[in-house]
């Protein structure tokens, strides 16, 4: 008996550890393997298409999205369709009819019931004695008028207001009140110039300067590791006016070496256009992403400068 239960945890052991480390093994790709992505669009004078497709471990999964045609988005992993959102447009329209005409059907109802009372009413209306309808009307009438007459109320007369120096105080009262706003007003601007003057301060430190660098630095490492590998294109643009043609050209000229060669670009300077294609491409790894991320998270340069920000605005 012994033997078997051993033998039993032995199993349960080895499955344990192996769906651990199945775990780990997914951990690490997600956070090594990168993550490829690649970007077709194009634009002419009638119609604009985009698509995106994005994958991961050579395909095993795979997302795509695609505008207009047949613009839905797409997830897929193997030959299996995870998600698809152009499944429920059928029946969404469907339920949509539906529940138009259930909402239709009581409404009609509802309308020949009225009807049907009114014209009740109005028989009921004609069957009446007429003499009884003239006194019911005279009845109102009169009613009508006393409620028209307004009450007569007894005039009071007041008694005569003796005068006295109540103006004086008045004009101190607003001079007061005008004083007070004032006073207000510089204690506000005061203090708004001090937590300006602090947080300058704050800004000139060195610490605050070495904070600064440390973040540029590592944003820059992010953007390295996700910027485009590869980019395609041919751009016909032109603003309608050709001073701001001439100036958003000179804007691609000066990034034209980081754009590099295969991208050009064609200024229009006699029409406002934008067409051509483009064709982006490159991958991403999460792992060089979240590594910079807490580099700058955990900088206690980060946490102090956060401290001296709080302290500031309790001032």
């Amino acid at each position: 008996m012994l033997s078997i239960t051993l033998k039993v945890l032995s199993i349960l052991g080895i499955l344990l550890l192996c769906l651990l480390g199945l775990v780990i093994l997914l951990v690490l790709l997600a956070l090594f393997f990168p993550v490829s992505y690649r970007l077709k669009g194009r634009k002419d004078a009638q119609e604009m298409s985009v698509c995106v497709r994005v994958s991961w471990l050579f395909g095993l999964l795979r997302v795509l999205f695609d505008y207009p045609e047949p613009g839905k988005i797409l997830v897929k992993v193997l030959p299996f369709t995870v998600f698809d959102s152009g499944k429920g447009s059928g029946s969404d329209g469907n339920s949509k009819e539906s529940s138009v005409g259930a909402r239709e059907k009581p409404e009609r109802e509802s309308g020949t019931k009225e009807e049907g009372r009114e014209e009740k009413k109005e028989g009921n209306g004609s069957s009446a004695d007429p003499g009884q309808g003239s006194q019911t009307a005279a009845g109102r009438g009169q009613n009508e008028e006393q409620a028209e007459k307004p009450e007569e109320k007894p005039e009071v007369q007041e008694p005569p207001r003796e005068e006295t120096d109540s103006d004086d105080p008045l004009i101190l009262k607003k001079f007061k009140k005008i004083k007070y706003t004032i006073c207000s007003i510089y204690d506000k601007i005061k203090n708004i110039w001090e937590n300006i003057s602090y947080y300058i301060e704050l800004l000139r430190e060195e610490e605050t300067r070495l904070l600064f660098s440390h973040v540029v630095f590592r944003l820059g490492k992010i953007l390295k590791s996700i910027r485009p590998r590869r980019i395609r294109g041919q751009v016909l643009f032109g603003t309608g006016a050709p001073d701001t043609t001439g100036y958003a050209y000179g804007v691609y000229g000066m990034l034209s070496p980081l754009l590099g060669t295969r991208l050009l670009a064609t200024p229009d300077f006699t029409r406002a256009v934008l067409e051509g294609e483009l064709d982006i491409a490159g991958h991403i790894t999460v792992f060089t992403v979240i590594w910079n991320g807490l580099k700058v998270l955990l900088d206690k340069k980060l946490r102090r400068f956060i401290q001296k920000m709080k302290a500031g605005r309790k001032k």
